[in-house]
């Protein structure tokens, strides 16, 4: 078996518990029983078969062993870019309550591409995960006829549709962004532009939903400025550079994404402008560096920890009793003004 081993690795094959048996020269019942802790076994037995796995590079095939046991383990997550600081965050929120719980978190991407998407539910429906959590790229799902036909557990986050067949979490848009509009007039504002994504997607909506309710209550919704930006920071600043290049800037600008808050600050410090004499400015989404510049950028706060427990929650809610009807939970947000934002004399 040690002369025939270097030859079976070569070919990128991957060690089973019958190697494991063979080499410790046990019965792979009896290897089974050792790695999963189990059963009476010889002193020396296990000693072998220890080394075994040492010298073969075995590893437990998860897959395998849930459909030995008919059990699935796996709770597949899809979020729309790992580079964006919300979604790095949440990813880390979910790896922590992922822990201890009988659970294994796979974390994906779909680069904020509905292809991608599908591609990456269906590749772990093959994997057969016992549930998913996903933040939809756009309005609708992606592969939601697959996860219907196959019956996964599902909850949506984030960009949640309008009308689902899921358990869906989301925050209170339409409210927070309503309140930063309403703070924004009290401190004198009445020229604002809104930097916002595509509107296929439903938090976009929402939170334009609440600036425009807020604006008509002030009388000041004429002079809403929107203007369209991309989901990442690269398209964001080319909209920013194409809106700072028409000039009369607002006295305030409310980003109703991370990027479009970098990007507007961007801009801002290549002109030479400064916050909040020459822009007030607040963001939609909070992170560190937010915090710590100067001055500290005005933020909606979206509790990233209290949204993945709720998530998390629901899927093992939704897992113990898949019958049971969707549900929809909404986080409340925080609002925290801080430096960026000025008070206009009256």
């Amino acid at each position: 078996m040690a002369q025939d081993e270097p030859q079976r690795r070569s070919t990128g094959e991957r060690a089973t518990i019958h190697d494991v048996a063979r080499l410790a020269n046990v019965s792979p019942a009896t290897v089974s029983k050792v790695l999963r802790g189990l059963g009476a076994v010889k002193a020396e037995s296990v000693a072998r078969i220890h080394a075994a796995v040492r010298e073969l590079g075995f590893r437990v095939d998860p897959l395998a062993a849930n459909l030995r046991r008919s059990r699935r383990s796996i709770i597949g997550l899809v979020v729309p870019d790992f580079r964006n600081p919300f979604f790095g965050s949440m990813v880390a929120s979910f790896e922590r309550l992922a822990e201890g719980s009988g659970y294994r978190l796979v974390a994906v991407s779909s680069a904020e591409k509905v292809e991608r998407e599908a591609a990456q539910i269906e590749a772990l429906l093959d994997w057969r995960v016992a549930g998913l959590i996903v933040v939809p790229t756009e309005a609708r799902l992606a592969a939601e006829t697959s996860i219907l036909d196959q019956k996964v557990a599902t909850v949506l986050l984030d960009r949640v549709p309008d009308e689902s067949s899921f358990d869906k979490v989301n925050v209170d848009n339409i409210e927070a962004s309503a309140a930063v509009i309403r703070e924004l007039v009290a401190r004198g504002h009445k020229r604002i532009m809104i930097a916002t994504a595509t509107l296929e997607r439903t938090n976009m909506r929402d939170r334009l939903a609440g600036v425009m309710m807020a604006a008509q209550e002030a009388g000041i919704a004429d002079s809403i400025e929107v203007v369209q930006c991309g989901p990442d920071v690269g398209t964001a600043t080319e909209a920013m550079v194409a809106r700072f290049d028409k000039g009369r800037l607002p006295s305030a600008a409310f980003a109703l994404l991370g990027p479009a808050t970098m990007a507007i600050l961007r801009e801002v410090e290549r002109r030479g402008l400064v916050v909040p004499a020459d822009l007030s400015v607040v963001g939609f989404d909070d992170v560190e560096w937010m915090q710590v510049t100067h001055p500290p950028i005005a933020a909606v706060i979206q509790p990233i920890d209290q949204i993945a427990e709720a998530a998390w929650n629901q899927m093992i809610a939704r897992l113990a009793n898949p019958a049971d009807p969707p549900r929809s939970l909404e986080v409340q947000c925080q609002l925290d003004f801080r430096g960026s934002v000025a008070t206009l004399l009256k």
